[in-house]
């Protein structure tokens, strides 16, 4: 193996094992922490009104309630 190879191999390791090692871990602040579980039930919470409303809309749609077809002089209003 050559001078040349093995620097080249020596610098490889060297970069990849920097690349490698974790980052240095850093504390979150308790505001950043509370903002971010406030975000994240509230996205919950608007989620779940969204599901109940479709889980209601399509229960109503499917019970047969009939729609009220009022009729005046010929012209159909509202439905």
């Amino acid at each position: 193996m050559s001078a040349f190879k093995l620097i080249a191999l020596v610098v490889l390791v060297v970069v990849v094992a920097t690349f490698v090692q974790p980052a240095r871990a850093e504390a979150v602040e308790a505001m950043t922490a509370i903002t971010i579980a406030g975000i994240a039930v509230g996205v919950v919470l608007i989620i779940a009104a969204i599901v109940i409303a479709n889980i209601r809309e399509r229960q109503s749609a499917t019970a047969g309630e009939p729609a009220v077809v009022a009729l005046a002089a010929g012209i159909v209003q509202g439905i």
